[in-house]
């Protein structure tokens, strides 16, 4: 078999193996691979090393400029992730720069993600609509203050407050007085996988410093811990602003970097602002 180019790219230290198959026939072990395949390929140690693998395909739809399918470390397939997209578009950037038109949009599990270039050529990703209805998330916590489900979970000898939202993907949220106390590496699978969580989730432990600047730390479904995670930014602002505790206006600062989220108004979409950078280019040999 032919070998398969790829390319390394990362959003804010959240990086990605990127497989451009818009103009080719990729493989189906590489379109449909096989989960040992994944994780062979995104080890840190025997591989090439990463979060996740994303596929450009093209799109399966007329409203959308390519499609994304993405791959956690586990082998799993998200519904879709910020800090992905904007690696995603970073490439085209270098790569198709004239594919990248006013109206770009990219298909994802999580329905059509318009994209745009603020004047400081960071991306801009219209990241849809907060949904707060347990049903959609999904999640069996209750609807609670400001229309968000939350309850107290017992984790060991823990209990923590945990509030949810989907951004497409589920994700549980957690304020701490102290973050760094936070055993993340304990906490996080356990959330991960509770029984309020049907199809497990993304887990942040956060910290509010002043009413427009956040600090978290991620642990993300089918990854474990990460440097950053873009639907998690989201994810936070939109609680934390409902809840009257942050801008509407804010950043989030992540292990990796920060990240922009800007909600306009409630019931609308938010928006995640915030830089790719390209890593290095090489050759997957399949046998």
């Amino acid at each position: 078999m032919e070998p398969i180019n790829f390319q390394k790219y990362h959003g804010i230290g959240n990086d990605f193996i990127i497989i451009d198959g818009q103009d080719s026939n990729l493989p189906y072990n590489i379109t449909s691979p096989k989960k040992d395949f994944v994780k062979k390929i995104t080890n840190r140690n025997f591989g090439i090393g990463a979060d996740g693998i994303i596929l450009i395909l093209p799109s399966n739809t007329n409203n959308c400029n390519v499609k994304m399918k993405i791959f956690n470390s586990d082998g799993t397939e998200p519904e879709m992730c910020g800090n992905g997209i904007r690696c995603l578009v970073k490439y085209i950037l270098d790569n198709t720069p004239e594919k990248l038109l006013d109206d770009f949009k990219v298909e994802t599990l999580a329905g059509d993600i318009p994209i745009k270039l603020d004047i400081n050529n960071n991306i801009v990703v219209d990241m849809g609509v907060p949904i707060l209805t347990p049903p959609e998330i999904p999640t069996y916590l209750k609807i609670g203050k400001n229309g968000i489900p939350q309850d107290w979970l017992t984790i060991g000898e823990k209990s923590l407050f945990v509030s949810a939202i989907s951004m497409g993907n589920p994700h549980a949220v957690v304020e701490v007085d102290q973050l760094y106390d936070c055993d993340i590496n304990l906490l996080g699978p356990e959330l991960e996988i509770h029984p309020k969580f049907p199809k497990h989730t993304n887990v942040h432990f956060i910290k509010i410093i002043r009413e427009n600047y956040i600090e978290a730390l991620v642990w993300e479904r089918g990854c474990g811990t990460t440097l950053a995670c873009g639907t998690g930014a989201c994810a936070i602002v939109a609680i934390l602003s409902k809840l009257g505790k942050c801008s509407q206006n804010s950043v989030v600062k992540l292990p990796g970097g920060e990240l922009s989220i800007h909600w306009p108004q409630f019931g609308e979409s938010i928006y995640m602002s915030g830089s790719a950078e390209y890593v290095y280019k090489g050759q997957l040999t399949i046998s």
